[in-house]
């Protein structure tokens, strides 16, 4: 009887294994597929190998080519990518040399440095970071580069350049222009030896400064304060305002700065200052001429009297601009108007 039941448990936790990984490999994940410069993404089931894995992404295999991980191997639910290394048999020519070279997943700068040829002063006709083709074939020119210094991102260097323009030239040495930044010649220029090429990072900001604004001052006159003299009526006080500017920042630091808008937060008291215009009356007694002696036997000649101010009275403006006239009294019963 126990033999049975040990049996029968037995069964069962096969029977649960089995379901587990079946409801294991039944899980769906996301897979990149890496051919080249071509990704292809794809949905794959866990637990299923990586060649079921490249037919649904409709991607054959030649009989030399791999694969990372192996064709065989199973898709585990971490696995993210699967690389396939094409297998290509090239030849690299150097001059009058030539080597046959076979390579899986490799690349033509791979090619060149397994080939041996000492190719120091020499570049091939394609591009080092291309991916080998099966049957290519690689050829080792005399480099007709040209030194050029390039300064970026506060970095000078000096770079060897076989690119024909500023703009390939900036391409080559992947350098990415944003919106405003500027580079010191001109991108259809072509690329000479010993040129000098700047590309200045340039970002622009919008700033917002408060600022004073000055008072004024106004002159006013009075005829209660005597004239030459001078009071401060009303204090001046400094207003403020803000003010906006555009700031252009080249490679992180400020270029200059243009005001594009300003308001007024605080309006300035105006200064006023007083004048005194006031004129004290003036007066004088006119001295007694002495008489001639009684005793002269010749009547007296009458002496002229001397003219001179006995009062003013003053006439003010009334529009309170501080101007007038004054008019003067004299001895003799005249009288005169003087401005002010």
């Amino acid at each position: 009887m126990k033999k049975l039941i040990t049996a029968a448990l037995a069964v069962l936790v096969a029977l649960s294994m089995a379901i587990s990984l079946a409801a294991c490999s039944g899980k769906a994940i996301k897979v990149t597929v890496n051919d080249k410069e071509t990704k292809t993404e794809i949905e794959v089931n866990v637990g299923s190998t990586v060649e079921d894995a490249l037919k649904k992404a409709e991607i054959k295999l030649g009989e030399k080519d791999e694969t990372e991980p192996a064709k065989d191997a199973k898709i585990a639910e971490d696995t993210k990518e699967i690389t396939v290394k094409r297998y290509a048999k090239v030849t690299v020519v150097l001059g009058e040399e030539k080597r046959e070279i076979e390579l899986t997943g490799g690349k033509v700068s791979d090619a060149i440095a397994k080939s041996g040829l000492k190719t120091d002063g020499y570049e091939p006709d394609v591009d080092k970071d291309k991916y080998l083709e099966d049957g290519m074939t690689i050829t080792m020119k005399k480099s007709s580069k040209i030194k050029v210094t390039l300064t970026v991102d506060g970095k000078t260097t000096e770079v060897t350049t076989s690119a024909a323009t500023v703009k390939d030239f900036l391409s080559e040495q992947k350098i990415k222009l944003g919106e405003n930044d500027e580079v010191s010649e001109k991108q259809e220029a072509s690329i000479k030896d010993g040129m000098k090429i700047v590309v200045k990072r340039v970002e622009y900001k919008t700033e917002e400064k408060t600022e004073k604004v000055e008072f004024e001052t106004e002159d006013k006159y009075s005829d209660t304060l005597e004239e030459g003299k001078e009071e401060v009526t009303q204090e001046g006080k400094d207003g403020e305002k803000t003010v906006t500017y555009k700031v252009k920042y080249v490679d992180g630091k400020e270029d200059s700065r243009e005001k594009t808008a300003e308001k007024v937060t605080k309006e300035p008291v105006k200064e006023i200052i007083t004048h005194g215009t006031k004129v004290e009356q003036q007066s004088s007694q006119q001295e007694q001429q002495p008489q001639q002696s009684q005793q002269s036997q010749q009547p007296a000649e009458p002496q002229p009297t001397e003219k001179y101010e006995t009062g003013r009275d003053n006439y003010p403006d009334c529009d309170g601009s501080g101007h007038g006239y004054y008019e003067i009294h004299y001895s003799d019963g005249t009288s005169s108007i003087l401005e002010y």
